[in-house]
Formats: C-alpha cells, sequence, structure tokens
C-alpha cells in the first residue's frame, strides 16, 4: 500500500510503552535502564514556630494561622508518591533557658510518601501547631539532613520569620558543612516577613547550597511561594516501565515484546530493535517516548516503526516520526498499523521487529529514558470493549504530569492554577462519529515577567500519542508579546471519523478514535517567572452521535505502569485470570495472549513539555 500524508506537530511527547520479554544476556543492561528514571526528590520540609509567628501577617492573620494554611495546601496537593516529612522548632518550650530552647526542634512526619493515612496524620498534626520558643535554625538545618538519608535528590524548605536566635552554630556555617559533604541536598528558603537583618541570613543558606529564596508577606503569598517550591520538585516527568533492553544490532537477536508499557534508554547515537507477534489478522500500536533532563536541540528526531523482519529497517506495518523545535524535554511519537486481512502476507512465524530509531542521542551523551507502548487490536479485544476510567470535576480534576497519571476529564469547564513551566496533562475519550474542541484559556497577571519568546501553549495528542497542530496557523504557542490578561487558544473542532477511513478530510492526525491527550503551559518563560502561579481554564467539548462501526479496541498489557487490565471476564486461555504485561507475558510468546485477553483502552505515559513558537509541517509516512 502507498504510504498517505499527513501534517504533523513537531516538539514533543510521546510515551511508549511496550510489553517485553528480557534475553538473559540483557538482565545487566535493563536493570541499569531501570536506574535512569529520576525519582521525585524528597523533601523535609522545616517551619518557624518560634513566638514571633504569634505576629500578624499583613492580611491580619496570625503568621501561625497563615503557615498552617500553607503548610495544609502541599499536604493536600503532594503527589501520593511524593516523599514528604516536617520537622517543626520553637514549638515545644515556652520558657527562657536558652540552652533548652535552642535543643526545641522535631521530626513531627517522618519522610514518607502521602498516602491517604500519612495525609491525615500530617493535617491533624500542623492543625495543633503552636509557636512558643527559640529560633535554632542551624541545628534544625543539621537534623532535617539527618531525616532525608543519604541518597537521592534530597531538598529542605526552610520557611522562617526572622534570625537565629541560638548560634552557634550559624545557620550559614551549617549550610555550608552540608554542601561540604558532597550530598545531593539543596536548601530553598522562604522569609516569611523577614526583617531586613534575617534576610542576608536566610538568603546565605539558599545560596551555599544551589537552593533558592522568596519574600512572602501575607499567607496567600506564602502558600504560593511554598506550592512553586513543591511543584519544581514533585512535578517533572518521571520515566516509568518495566525494564527492557532493545537490541542495538537489529532485529536477529532482538528481545520478544508483548503488550505492555517498558523502559529502555538511548545510548550514543544507536537506535533500538524488538521483535514482536503479529498476525495479518491483527492491528498493532507502537509509541515511544525519549525523556531528557533538559530540552531537546533542534532538530532532534525520533522514529517508531514496525514490519517483517528483512533487510533493512522494518516498515510495513507502520512508520511514524516527530521532530523537536527546541525547549522540549520529551520527544513521543507513536502509530498503528492498517487493517491486515486481506491485504497482508504474514510474517515468518507471525513474529515481525519494531525499531526506534534514535537522531536524539551521540556518541559520549549521557543515557536518556526512553519509553515503549506497544498494544494489539483482533476480534478478541473488540468483543470485550474498552475501559474508560470516570471522569473528574471540580478540585479533582487538576491535571497530572505524564501520559499515564493524565487526568480524566469529560465535556465541560474545568478550572485551576499551574505554575510557569509545568505542563499538565488531561484525557478524554472520543469515537468515531464524535467531534473534539479544546479550549484553553490563562490570565496574566500584570506584573508578569516576560521575555520575547513568552506565551501560551496548547497541545492535544491524539490515541497514538501524536503531538499534532492545534489550529492553522501552525503555532504551538500564543506570544504575549508584553501584554498582559486573558489569553486563549482553541484547538479544533476536528471530526474524529476514524482512521484509514476514505471519508476523512486532511486531519492532521484527528482521525484516530480513542484517549486523547491535552496538556497546557506557559511556555518558554523569562527565568524569573518560573513557579509564578497563575489561573487557567480547560474547555472541552464532545459533540455529535458516535457512528455504528467499532472502532479497535487495543490490549496493552495488564501493567501497573499504564494503569489498563484485561476486563473482568478476560482469561489467558490456561486458567488464569487476566494477561501481565512484561517480562512475564512476553515469556509466554504465546498466539493465544492477544486474542484472549480483554483489552482496557490505552493510558500511557509521558509527558509533551511544549516548545516552541511554531512548529514546521512533516508529511507522515506509513508504508504497509
Amino acid at each position: 500500500m502507498h504510504s498517505r500524508p499527513r501534517r504533523r506537530v513537531l516538539a514533543a511527547v510521546a510515551l511508549l510503552t511496550l510489553g517485553t520479554l528480557l534475553s538473559p544476556a540483557a538482565t545487566a543492561r535493563a536493570a541499569d535502564a531501570a536506574t535512569e528514571a529520576p525519582e521525585p526528590a524528597r523533601i523535609d520540609l522545616v517551619l518557624d514556630l518560634s513566638g514571633s509567628m504569634n505576629e500578624k501577617d499583613a492580611g491580619g492573620r496570625t503568621r501561625l494561622a497563615a503557615a498552617k494554611q500553607a503548610v495544609t495546601r502541599i499536604i493536600d496537593t503532594a503527589p501520593e508518591q511524593a516523599p514528604l516529612g516536617l520537622r517543626v522548632y520553637g514549638a515545644t518550650y515556652p520558657g527562657e533557658d536558652k540552652k533548652r530552647g535552642c535543643a526545641d526542634t522535631q521530626q513531627v512526619l517522618p519522610v514518607t510518601p502521602m498516602d491517604r493515612a500519612a495525609r491525615a496524620d500530617a493535617k491533624q498534626r500542623v492543625a495543633g501547631f503552636k509557636a512558643v520558643g527559640f529560633t535554632p535554625i542551624g541545628v534544625s538545618l543539621r537534623e532535617a539532613a539527618k531525616d532525608l538519608g543519604t541518597s537521592g535528590k534530597r531538598r529542605i524548605v526552610l520557611v522562617s520569620d526572622g534570625d537565629d536566635t541560638c548560634a552557634p552554630p550559624p545557620p550559614c556555617e551549617v549550610a555550608r558543612e552540608l554542601k561540604a559533604q558532597g550530598i545531593d541536598l539543596a536548601v530553598d528558603v522562604i522569609g516569611f516577613r523577614a526583617p531586613s537583618s534575617a534576610r542576608a541570613q536566610l538568603k546565605c543558606i539558599a545560596d551555599v547550597t544551589d537552593g533558592s529564596y522568596a519574600d512572602a508577606e501575607d499567607g496567600d503569598s506564602l502558600t504560593d511561594r511554598l506550592g512553586t517550591l513543591f511543584r519544581t520538585a514533585w512535578r517533572t516527568y518521571h520515566a516509568t516501565g518495566t525494564p527492557v533492553s532493545g537490541s542495538l544490532n537489529g532485529c536477529q537477536d532482538a528481545p520478544l515484546v508483548t503488550p505492555g508499557q517498558y523502559l529502555d534508554r538511548f545510548t550514543g547515537g544507536r537506535d533500538l530493535y524488538y521483535r514482536v507477534k503479529k498476525r495479518p489478522d491483527q492491528r498493532l500500536q507502537v509509541s515511544a517516548t525519549a525523556v531528557a533532563e533538559e530540552g531537546y536541540s533542534r532538530g532532534s528526531l525520533i522514529t517508531v516503526a514496525a514490519g517483517p523482519a528483512g533487510s533493512g529497517k522494518p516498515h510495513a506495518w507502520l512508520r511514524e516520526f516527530s521532530q523537536s523545535m527546541g525547549w522540549a524535554n520529551v520527544l513521543s511519537t507513536g502509530g498503528r498499523s492498517k487493517p491486515g486481512a486481506g491485504d497482508e502476507s504474514p510474517a515468518p512465524g507471525d513474529t515481525g521487529c519494531i525499531v526506534v530509531e534514535n537522531q536524539v542521542t551521540r556518541p559520549g551523551d549521557e543515557p536518556m529514558p526512553v519509553e515503549l507502548l506497544v498494544g494489539i487490536a483482533d476480534r478478541s479485544t473488540q468483543a470485550s470493549g474498552p475501559r474508560v476510567p470516570e471522569p473528574r470535576s471540580g478540585a479533582a480534576a487538576e491535571g497530572g504530569f505524564s501520559f499515564n497519571s493524565a487526568t480524566p476529564i469529560g465535556p465541560g469547564t474545568h478550572r485551576q492554577s499551574i505554575a510557569v513551566g509545568e505542563a499538565p496533562f488531561w484525557r478524554v475519550e472520543v469515537k468515531a462519529g464524535q467531534r473534539l474542541t479544546v479550549k484553553a484559556g490563562v490570565d496574566v497577571p500584570g506584573d508578569f515577567p516576560q521575555s520575547a519568546t513568552t506565551g501560551w501553549g496548547v497541545t492535544v495528542y491524539n490515541a497514538q500519542r501524536e503531538s499534532t497542530l492545534c489550529n492553522e496557523d501552525h503555532r504551538a504557542t500564543e506570544l504575549f508579546a508584553g501584554r498582559t490578561g486573558h489569553f486563549e487558544r482553541v484547538c479544533g473542532p476536528w471530526e474524529i471519523t476514524g482512521q484509514d477511513d476514505a471519508r476523512s478530510p486532511d486531519s492532521k492526525g484527528y482521525d484516530v478514535p480513542g484517549t486523547y491527550y491535552i496538556q497546557a503551559q506557559v511556555a518558554e518563560p523569562a527565568a524569573e517567572a518560573k513557579g509564578i502561579v497563575v489561573p487557567i481554564s480547560l474547555t472541552v467539548d464532545v459533540s455529535g452521535t458516535p457512528g455504528s462501526d467499532a472502532s479497535p479496541v487495543f490490549f496493552f498489557g495488564d501493567d501497573a505502569a499504564t494503569g489498563q487490565g484485561p476486563s473482568p471476564s478476560a482469561s489467558s486461555g490456561n486458567g488464569e485470570r487476566g494477561g501481565t504485561g512484561g517480562a512475564a507475558a512476553a515469556a509466554k510468546d504465546d498466539d493465544s495472549l492477544v486474542d484472549r485477553l480483554a483489552l482496557p483502552l490505552g493510558a500511557g505515559a509521558g509527558v509533551l513539555l511544549i516548545g516552541g513558537i511554531t512548529f514546521y509541517a512533516l508529511r507522515r509516512r506509513r508504508a504497509a
């Protein structure tokens, strides 16, 4: 079949999760690949509860009441797996004995993930705080470093309204001492109505540990400043998946993968190869996402292709690519094969090959995490139908930070606030015969710091996790150009006609039914704007009547990383319930796996941080 052109968006996020079988020789490298995913930073919040916190803030409340509000907000909004601890000083001894007062520091909450029980316990403890004593900042910093342990990324967030009243040890000397230990630890400091005499000391703590300093004049600004620090530490892209080691030498020695989500890595400029089973009557979806610590250089290119193994690179089943305009830290693409029965010659043993082409890293570069997603659709998955999560609304509709954690929403308007530099994701289900329109708005305050490239960006991804043009002006980002006030971007409307439908117009990728992902951000801001919280609104409209033709339903593996699994009636055909992604599933190497497992429709992972003022138009090629 001839390839069909389609205009594509460039820039970035696609997450690929592919089920795989690890060969014994690949075990060591697979273990290394697992370590490529950055872990959430462990954070210890150190709160000043000295007697001066009973004074009024600029809003008329006590500083203590304002601090309780701000800390409770952090606890409420912390991701469930975010490790958070809480230490206070000046909270228990109200007397004049300096020796006793300067030893008054306690860890009231160990550094632990914020599950439901930990969250409830932390809020109860915060509600009971009293401010009575001294200000032993230096001693508290030493103890907070112990709270965090000795491994991984760690941060201390210090909130203080004044000078240390207990030196020695001087707080800045303690900060230098911690930095000299060579551990990955930074101290961020918020001066809460701190006098000028205290600011120099507090700023020194931040400066010598490569942390940050900010002033807060009232409870609202304290809440915002704390929110900014924690969002920066937690809400970054976290590559996930079952470790797999793709071959660097072609299809012959590549591991066999089954539906699921997996994590590999690009090394040097080498491509990654995997084997996959697919009969002519089945359809294959493959998506891939590379994750960089910083933005990609302009022109970085990732391609995913699949087809029967042979000479050269496989591409007869699908081929998709995406190119970066720069400023993005994830680069993603994905595609689906066309219906094959009657049009497609079987591959030998029904086994084909997937290649993820790497034009991102070069020899000598650090390894880069790559997520892989593979799904299969056939009559058995079609009979089961997709499993769709319940949409959320209100506060529960706050965006997630990957395809995996994208928040399910339905039609309507959803409002929240995001920090500049964040790129939250939402997901919405769309069927063939329906029309999708997305409108996103942001309110930019009058004192917002801007640069020439500051703007408001919106990207929509189809069910293949392809990023596509928002509208016909080919721009991903609307520049503010020094203006403030309300800005909106409207994407669509798009007719979801069904992939490969002959009646489909030039849809720029939006003819594929399934799960669509929406991502929004204030892009490429001035450095001083990073972390500023701004209100946004997201309006989703899904209109039209679903067509009578059933959309393909893909099985992406029963893998915790994807949040997917078979329907309750699914069976592997050997008496076991359900199916498994990853090595366990792949090891079966059995056609019955995808024949008999039911499919929940796609969750994926990956976060596209929009970059670029305009997107190039690329032609999408699929050979079959």
